[in-house]
């Protein structure tokens, strides 16, 4: 297996544990996981290195940018929490 195939392997298993994760939290697991499948099949034949890049990276920024969404709304959480032990 080439780098490159580990690493598209590895995004993918990587989408597919978010979408669990999020799945926990909203209960749309079956069609998260569906999306993230989908989208990896429409694309499994692609040839174009530029093209292929482009997937990668559109998929990396999404797993990015969950994380942080993920991360702004658990520091807002703390926030608000330190608010009510100071309010209480």
């Amino acid at each position: 297996m080439s780098a490159s195939e580990f690493t598209v392997l590895k995004l993918y298993r990587d989408c597919l544990r978010l979408a669990d994760y999020i799945s926990t939290r909203g209960g749309n697991r079956d069609i998260l996981r569906r999306q993230v499948i989908d989208a990896f099949r429409r694309n499994k034949d692609e040839t174009d290195p530029k093209k292929i890049e482009d997937q990668k990276q559109a998929a990396v920024r999404g797993l990015s940018n969950y994380m942080f969404f993920e991360a702004q709304r658990l520091a807002k959480e703390e926030i608000e929490q330190g608010k009510d032990k100071f309010d209480g």
